[in-house]
């Protein structure tokens, strides 16, 4: 999900509404289904593009893996895997982008809820938090589960194929690889989506506090 286009979206619903920390309910309720109509378009239109591209790349990934198996000549990483380990690669990315498409989805349903929505000031406020909490979720957890996948498995390409898969220096580098990358690019998204919407969803919050 594009934050920067999610954020702009709120900030224009701030512009001619929020003054001296004062609130007023039915302005912000009239640029909610104004200002913000086009920039939450715009934030539909990326989600359908990266559903599709998603889409596309699970194919894709599914199509190789199954020809690696079935036709083991074909492999299309055979400058790295064998053809059993292709197919496992692959298969294991596809199976992700799935996960990874299935929460895009639910990020759209929540994004078209809050536009069509018709709740007062408080639920609407509510909804388009968790929107956005959502959004950050999804650029931690991509990162979180697609990186570590890449990493290890070149590593293992290089340093562990060919040799006996048991206990030793390999396998266990193999395994710390996988748990430090997958902490490392957490904390990485995490500090990075905190730094860039950390202080703003805390405003929003604070906002829907003095609503109580």
């Amino acid at each position: 999900m594009d934050l920067i286009e999610l954020k702009s979206t709120w900030d224009l619903l701030q512009e001619d509404v929020i003054s001296n920390d004062m609130v007023n309910e039915e302005s912000l309720m009239t640029s909610l289904h104004s200002k913000s109509k086009s920039e939450i378009s715009k934030i539909k239109r990326g989600l359908q593009v990266k559903f599709v591209i998603g889409s596309v790349s699970i194919l894709f990934a599914a199509a190789l893996a199954l020809l690696s198996m079935i036709k083991p000549a074909f492999n299309p990483l055979d400058f790295i895997f064998s053809p059993m380990e292709s197919a496992a690669f692959l298969g294991i990315m596809a199976i992700t982008l799935a996960a990874m498409v299935v929460f895009n989805l639910r990020a759209y349903a929540q994004i078209e809820a809050v536009e069509s929505s018709a709740l007062n000031l408080k639920e609407n406020l509510q909804n388009f938090i968790k929107a956005m909490k959502k959004a950050i979720a999804f650029n931690i957890y991509s990162d979180t589960l697609i990186t570590p996948i890449i990493v290890t498995w070149v590593y293992y390409g290089y340093a562990v194929q060919g040799h006996p898969f048991d206990i030793n220096l390999r396998t266990a580098f193999l395994i710390i690889l996988l748990i430090l990358t997958a902490l490392l690019s957490y904390l990485l998204g995490r500090f990075m989506q905190q730094l860039k919407f950390g202080k703003y969803l805390d405003r929003l919050c604070g906002y829907l506090e003095s609503l109580q």
